[in-house]
């Protein structure tokens, strides 16, 4: 997840957190369950096998990739098919990242003590606590603004500053978004109960099978109402990068430009070791 959040959020330190990687996800890994030093030892030496991995082979991709998405939005003649399109290919980034975790996450769950494993179980219900007071206890009205808010956040990232048209189109995406927090916490919070079903049998000989199961075909195991809503949403969002990009001025087009290309520059120059 911190690879992909690396790939949307493009910060300007992408060299320093991509290098550091190892030591974000373990730290990650251990605020949800405390792990003892032979479990650490044999996590830390199988996430650096997967992060060679990654930059060796996936890191090219994503280069690749992200080149033609600024070329495409960019363009005078975008379309939200074309942006779709480009959705497509860097899920399949997504997808491939999950193949590859998968024996990572389910060779450590067959290491965890019965402790280990409640401690995991609490630490996420209170992670999704968390998200559900955030996310659902405030007003709708502020729901809306908050939604509207991070969306012109990484908004601003790409352009700079925002014209009061590109600020209407956002408050205008965010109002049909109602209910949508609640669906995505319910579907998370199946998913959660799939997963702990299958962990009191982690010392049987299928259960890599089953773990890589539930990582790699979410698709297939989200609520019926998520189902639903999801590509809705996700065509709701290209359709709001297609308005707002055709109202980009030149200056925030430069700014895009110079943006990415930051980015471009950061993963091209990153060494990586052999696998």
């Amino acid at each position: 997840m911190l690879l992909l959040a690396l790939l949307v959020s493009a910060c300007s330190a992408t060299q320093l957190t991509y290098r550091n990687l190892d030591w974000l996800i373990s730290r990650k890994v251990n605020q949800l369950v405390d792990l003892n030093g032979d479990q650490q030892a044999w996590f830390d030496n199988q996430l650096q096998n997967t992060l060679r991995w990654h930059c060796a082979q996936e890191l090219p991709r994503y280069h690749a990739i992200l080149s033609e998405l600024g070329q495409h939005l960019l363009s005078p003649n975008l379309h939200t098919a074309t942006l779709e399109a480009d959705a497509e290919r860097v899920e399949a980034l997504a997808d491939a990242l999950l193949a590859r975790s998968a024996p990572l996450t389910s060779g450590l769950l067959q290491r965890l003590h019965d402790d280990q494993i409640e401690e995991l179980r609490a630490s996420l219900a209170e992670q999704l606590a968390e998200q559900r007071e955030e996310l659902l206890d405030p007003p709708l009205e502020e729901q809306r603004e908050q939604s509207a808010e991070r969306v012109a956040k990484m908004l601003k990232y790409w352009l700079g500053r925002l014209q009061p048209e590109q600020q209407a189109l956002i408050a205008q995406w965010a109002r049909p978004r109602d209910g949508n927090n609640q669906i995505w916490l319910d579907n998370r919070e199946h998913w959660h109960q799939l997963f702990f079903a299958e962990l009191p049998t982690r010392h049987h000989s299928d259960f890599s099978q089953r773990i890589h199961h539930l990582i790699t075909d979410y698709r297939e195991l989200q609520t019926p109402l998520y189902a639903q809503q999801e590509p809705l949403s996700k065509k709701a969002f290209m359709t709001l990068l297609v308005e707002v990009m055709q109202t980009a001025t030149t200056k925030q087009q430069q700014h895009f430009t110079d943006r990415l290309q930051d980015l471009l520059s950061d993963l091209q120059a990153l060494e990586c070791e052999p696998e």
